[in-house]
């Protein structure tokens, strides 16, 4: 992975980082409206604290921002470890997928979410330089 593509890397991923930290403080504590979006996000307590409590937010009983954590976590490791770009990649799919249903759920339903939007923009940046560095790299070998 070239330099800067390794910035933005690890860009995304602390801002996925951030993103998901604050979700799962949300998931148990009110998040304030300036976070989140005051103008569509009209859920309860002045903040967005309810979206993160519906039953959208959690995958099978667990918190999405849990699970994020514990993604982002893996491929920190996996970079810092060297692992294969395919592999990193490859962890990303399940994550992808979520962040398709849920922004379309967002946008379908008119509900502001910096958090949300911030989380679903690192998730598909993260996939995006993964797979464009998997692909330079199957070029360059072959």
């Amino acid at each position: 992975m070239s330099f800067s593509i390794s910035v933005l890397f690890w860009a995304a991923l602390v801002s996925g980082t951030v993103a998901a930290s604050i979700a799962f403080y949300g998931r148990y504590r009110m998040v304030p409206s300036w976070l989140t979006g005051p103008n569509i996000c009209k859920l309860e307590g002045g903040g967005c604290e309810a979206l993160f409590r519906t039953k959208r937010a959690a995958l099978l009983g667990v918190p999405n921002s849990a699970l994020a954590l514990c993604l982002y976590g893996l491929l920190a490791i996996g970079r810092l470890g060297n692992f294969p770009v395919w592999i990193l990649a490859a962890l990303c799919i399940p994550a992808v997928c979520m962040t398709v249903y849920l922004g379309w759920i967002l946008i379908k339903e008119g509900l502001e979410c910096r958090i949300c939007w911030l989380g679903h923009f690192a998730n598909a940046a993260i996939f995006a330089l993964l797979l464009g560095s998997w692909a330079a790299e199957s070029r360059f070998r072959n």
